[in-house]
């Protein structure tokens, strides 16, 4: 009986050793933003939110103008594109917008086939002019131009903010004030001495309307033009002139403070 028991004691204890081992080590879980918290407390902290928003309007118009000839042969059809281009180039810029605002873009051909025939029956070419204008004025001028001409059409229109890099910077400078007129207030008031020791930026968000190509090209209508060099005998046109949109910088900042105690000066 006695060999029997020892045997039965020599397999036990390494077996409770085990069980006691594993439950004797710690777990921790969790967002790695808590376990921040947990190993490295700082209670004494408070966080300042600021926001700041700044409105300015769109003050660039970027205007794509097609130009599409057609004639008997591709050099024709290229050569009357060329030419119609650059009579609108010189226009635009005897009107006062700068020959860099003016993109002139590579042209595309199609051969353009008859009912029966397997040969082309004659050549089109198309080819692009963007425009970047800053007036209502110049806008009115591209609008004219493709009222004017069968072969050029006014493709599309949008509105930028042309100083969008310097706004951005001060709303967050401005955001960034906010949360410091406040820290200077609690201090005062409260008595603290507060110390940064983290933020978290939430960005720049741009707030601003988005118009519809379609009542787009009903606001591209405009008045005749009273240079006869430029409005078509007879012509006239809606007194709709487009409008530049507003735009808002909106953004926010948190900062994290330390409350600094006496003993910690």
């Amino acid at each position: 009986m006695t060999k029997p028991l020892k045997a039965l004691l020599v397999f036990t204890v390494p077996s409770l050793f085990l069980v006691h081992f594993a439950y004797a080590q710690p777990q921790l879980s969790g967002t790695p933003e808590e376990l921040r918290g947990f190993l490295f407390p700082r209670p004494n902290t408070v966080n300042i939110n600021g926001d700041a928003e700044l409105t300015a309007y769109k003050d660039v118009a970027k205007v794509s103008l097609l130009i599409t000839t057609e004639a008997r042969s591709l050099n024709a059809a290229m050569t009357q594109n060329q030419e119609l281009r650059t009579g609108l180039i010189d226009q635009f810029v005897a009107a006062g917008i700068a020959s860099q605002d003016i993109n002139n873009s590579k042209f595309a051909s199609s051969p353009q086939y008859g009912l029966f025939g397997r040969n082309p029956s004659s050549f089109e070419v198309s080819a692009r002019l963007d425009v970047d204008v800053s007036n209502e004025t110049h806008l009115q001028l591209l609008a004219a131009a493709a009222d004017e001409s069968e072969e050029v059409e006014f493709e599309r229109i949008e509105f930028e903010h042309s100083e969008e890099e310097e706004f951005e910077q001060e709303v967050r400078e401005l955001a960034l004030q906010d949360v410091m007129e406040q820290k200077a207030f609690y201090e005062s008031n409260l008595g603290l001495e507060l110390r940064a020791v983290n933020f978290f930026y939430g960005g720049i968000r741009q707030m601003q309307r988005s118009m519809p190509m379609a009542a787009m090209s009903e606001a591209i209508a405009v008045e005749a033009l009273q240079d006869n060099s430029l409005a078509t005998q007879g012509a006239t046109a809606a007194s709709v002139a487009p409008s530049f949109d507003e735009v808002e910088y909106a953004t926010s900042v948190t900062v994290v403070f330390e409350i600094v105690s006496e003993s910690q000066n």
